[in-house]
């Protein structure tokens, strides 16, 4: 399969990188993200990009990596494995489980909303450092080049919104743009289970 091709059906696109799909491993993938999508009847858009590497571990020298859109928002995952039908078995596993999560938290009530936002609105402001923040700082100096350089969409959204985002990806910290400051904002999550936000000022 040539990436400059993609293979395409009214859901998924799969693109291919230093390796081809045999049609029985393509229908695998796609069946697999069929009975994904059984979970999920809003996604927009859906990406599978299979990779072969040059990992020294035989178990890791395919990545899949899927992205879905739902309602204008990303779910991302990427795994590992010795085969395509392993490394789309382990990556349609982490995304069954972002969109559990994702329908947990789409149909919270407004009320839960309004409480989140009361809650932030409660807590300090200022420049000083945040003693209950995840430590996002490595010491020592940079090692390693930039390799790659990925774009993608992104929805203006609430601090709240934000935080749901954040916890859907598993990730520790989220960048997005703030509707109420109209400026880009990061949200991170805490040591103690609370939540904190950067809003990057520009020196005069």
């Amino acid at each position: 399969m040539n990436p400059e091709h993609p293979t395409q059906d009214p859901h998924l696109t799969i693109h291919t990188r230093n390796m081809r799909l045999d049609e029985g491993t393509e229908r695998y993938a796609r069946r697999k993200f069929g009975r994904l999508a059984r979970h999920l009847r809003t996604i927009s858009i859906a990406e599978l990009e299979i990779s072969q590497t040059a990992a020294r571990s035989a178990e890791e020298r395919v990545v899949a990596q899927l992205t879905i859109t739902t309602n204008g928002r990303p779910l991302r995952g990427q795994e590992r494995g010795a085969t395509v039908q392993q490394a789309v078995d382990l990556v349609t596993d982490v995304l069954d489980r972002q969109i559990r999560r994702y329908k947990t938290r789409f149909y919270r009530t407004s009320a839960a909303r309004r409480s989140a936002r009361s809650t932030r609105e409660d807590e300090p402001t200022g420049n000083e450092a945040d003693p209950g923040a995840e430590s996002l700082v490595v010491d020592g100096p940079p090692q390693g080049n930039v390799i790659r350089t990925k774009r993608f969409a992104m929805t203006p959204m609430r601090v709240e919104d934000a935080i749901e985002e954040m916890e859907m990806l598993s990730h520790a910290f989220f960048l997005f743009y703030n509707l109420e400051s109209q400026a880009y904002s990061v949200v991170y999550r805490r040591r103690d289970g609370d939540y904190g936000l950067l809003e990057p000022q520009l020196l005069d």
